[in-house]
């Protein structure tokens, strides 16, 4: 973990999400866009890698992810946030969504779901959210593969082999892949710019309500979506994590970034790694490391 005040957990858990290439660590706090632009983007990520995920209490919120979403504990190190700032797996098939809303009502009680919602199908997808005892929302997906067949990259399999019931068994559903995180923005069109001139990010789809972001390099994306009257900015441990190939690329960074963010955190400087917080657009927080 870096040093600094909001950069400290006293406890963390980096889960990964199988098939999507990202890392997502868990902290406890105690106390129609052009798909290209002629323009270099500021920065040359060589990956959107990591999220960063608060909740209230570790111990409470761990089991969500390892018995209810089909993740591993990596490595183990105590806020309500908006709906909009949520988390979404994938499972392969779309009865399983309805097996998942069974199975987590059956179980609200066990692991402290404060709120579990019926499936509803939009754009191609059938969901169900749940709210776990952290303080955030979670969601379960299926994408009809039509959609991928129509031009929605983001709608193809996020993994590269489809787990079995057997590694997962017991509840009627099986999460493939941590396929999505989301933002909440004023301006759709802006911060787009932003993502793609100044971050380096690609835009892979979206629509007249939200617009898609991610690396090439991988199938994990994040959905920016318009909120006018936002209740409240997160904190910079509510952030999502650009790998850049050296510490030089992170010192260049900074100084670049210094007129485009609406934040900027001193540069850490680490035996193993070299990183910076800094605030977008929107006061969305983001890491940038080496």
């Amino acid at each position: 973990m870096a040093r600094g005040d909001e950069r400290r957990a006293d406890r963390k858990h980096a889960v990964p999400a199988h098939g999507a290439g990202l890392v997502f660590v868990v902290l406890a706090e105690l106390h129609g866009l052009p798909l290209h632009c002629k323009l270099r983007a500021m920065l040359n990520p060589i990956g959107l890698t990591h999220g960063h995920y608060e909740c209230r209490a570790l111990d409470e919120t761990l089991p969500i992810f390892t018995d209810l979403l089909a993740m591993q504990v990596l490595e183990r190190g105590k806020p309500d946030k908006p709906h909009n700032n949520h988390y979404g797996v994938r499972v392969a098939r779309p009865a399983e969504v309805d097996a998942a809303h069974e199975y987590l009502e059956a179980n609200k009680a066990r692991y402290g779901l404060k709120r579990v919602s019926r499936p509803s199908a939009q754009h191609f997808a059938r969901s169900i959210y749940f709210s776990e005892p952290g303080g955030n929302t979670l969601e379960i997906e299926y994408y009809d593969p039509q959609a991928a067949a129509e031009g929605r990259s983001i709608a193809a399999p996020h993994w590269q082999r489809e787990l079995a019931e057997s590694d997962f068994p017991g509840r009627g559903y099986v999460p493939q892949a941590l396929t999505h995180g989301t933002l909440e923005c004023h301006d759709k069109d802006a911060s787009a710019a932003f993502y793609r001139d100044v971050l380096g990010l690609q835009i892979a789809g979206g629509g007249r309500i939200s617009v898609y972001i991610k690396h090439p390099a991988t199938p994990w994306y994040l959905v920016v979506l318009p909120m006018p009257k936002r209740k409240k900015p997160l904190r910079p441990v509510n952030r999502f994590t650009l790998t850049l190939a050296s510490a030089d690329d992170v010192e260049k960074a900074h100084r670049e970034l210094g007129s485009r963010a609406t934040e900027l955190q001193p540069i850490e400087r680490g035996e193993s790694c070299t990183s910076f917080l800094f605030a977008d657009l929107d006061h969305n927080w983001w890491e940038v490391r080496a």
